[in-house]
């Protein structure tokens, strides 16, 4: 508490830059860029840690058996720059962790990165079976395209009605910046959370007449082995002496469910898309012969899976015992908001 009111008076400073940031946007002294054709965005206020990326798969498996889906990132941790389309031998290095996921997980929409939103649509826009609809991963704050669906993300433990701006708190720009979505979704809730408690949070964010709230949850899957083979443990982790490696914004809900699940957990945790090297892997396998010599397992996510999986580190995955843990989200109401979506994006002629 004491260092973040040290920091008070550089979020004073950041504030002050955002908001003339975005007035200079409303009032178009900065170009905004619109399209034709529909473009949802998932975001957030803060910093990482919301839950993007399974909200994205989400309403990729929501849409993408009637339209054509594009999903357009940063490809925040790669290795290259400018616009890239993932294609056979695509790696996370070369579009980051996240949209490697997506590629991975479903074969028939288009992902692609680049920094500038605005080029990314248009050269999408240019390929020769050009998207009916673009999910921007992210970009909320990339004022210089006006998506025609915003939906923002604040997860349940720490609202953006209790954050504050960097640096003394997570908040990319003002509170009062959700008022330009159309969509607010309360994150990571409980999936026994009371109508209460859910009350609570909807007069604490207030949302205004032309927004929709919504509440979701974390559904964990079974656990999946890495390699070729039959995993027992994967079947019965209750006798498992379990190492979670994690290079995520925050691992504390994965600790939270596989902790009761399992014999006992340890945590090998580093910073959000961090890029694994053979010396953490060096690190993780003497740990594990430590803790967990035949009798367990190493499990990590859905998301460091895709940057163990570069060339450089895929023989780890073989020498040791990899379990990957996936999860996806469920949405309250949710004929009311997969109405919502998929009425948006069938309103475009193209799309009719």
């Amino acid at each position: 508490m004491k260092l973040r009111l040290l920091l008070l008076p550089f979020s004073f400073v950041y504030s002050l830059v955002a908001k003339v940031r975005n007035r200079f946007y409303d009032r178009g002294i900065f170009k905004v860029s619109k399209f034709p054709l529909p473009i949802i965005v998932v975001g957030n206020l803060s910093v990482g840690g919301t839950g993007k990326t399974p909200h994205v798969e989400y309403l990729i498996r929501l849409l993408h058996r009637k339209f054509k889906v594009a999903t357009l990132s940063r490809g925040y941790g790669r290795r290259t720059t400018g616009f890239v389309v993932a294609g056979k031998g695509t790696t996370a290095n070369l579009i980051g962790d996240e949209p490697m996921q997506y590629f991975s997980g479903f074969d028939d929409i288009t992902v692609s990165v680049c920094e500038d939103r605005v080029h990314g649509v248009e050269r999408l826009l240019k390929l020769p079976v050009p998207p009916q609809v673009v999910i921007m991963d992210d970009g909320f704050q990339h004022r210089a395209i006006d998506p025609g669906l915003k939906i923002i993300l604040t997860p349940a433990d720490q609202p953006f009605t209790r954050d504050y701006l960097l640096p003394a708190g997570n908040l990319r720009e003002g509170r009062e910046g959700y008022r330009r979505a159309d969509i607010l979704i309360v994150s990571k809730c409980d999936p026994q959370m009371s109508e209460a408690a859910k009350l609570k949070l909807r007069n604490e964010i207030n949302p205004l007449p032309h927004q929709q709230l919504f509440f979701s949850s974390v559904t964990y899957g079974e656990l999946l082995p890495v390699s070729d083979g039959i995993c027992e443990l994967c079947k019965n982790p209750s006798q498992a002496n379990v190492i979670l490696l994690t290079g995520i914004a925050n691992p504390g809900p994965i600790v939270n469910y596989l902790t009761p699940r399992v014999k006992a957990l340890q945590l090998m945790q580093f910073p959000d898309h961090h890029i694994f090297s053979d010396k953490d892997m060096n690190a993780l396998q003497k740990k594990f012969n430590s803790f967990a010599p035949g009798t367990g397992m190493i499990v990590t996510t859905e998301k460091d899976l895709q940057r163990l999986k570069q060339n450089e580190l895929k023989e780890w995955l073989d020498v040791l015992p990899f379990s990957c843990l996936p999860i996806t989200v469920s949405i309250d109401n949710e004929p009311e908001f997969n109405k919502l979506i998929e009425s948006y994006v069938a309103k475009y002629k193209r799309n009719s």
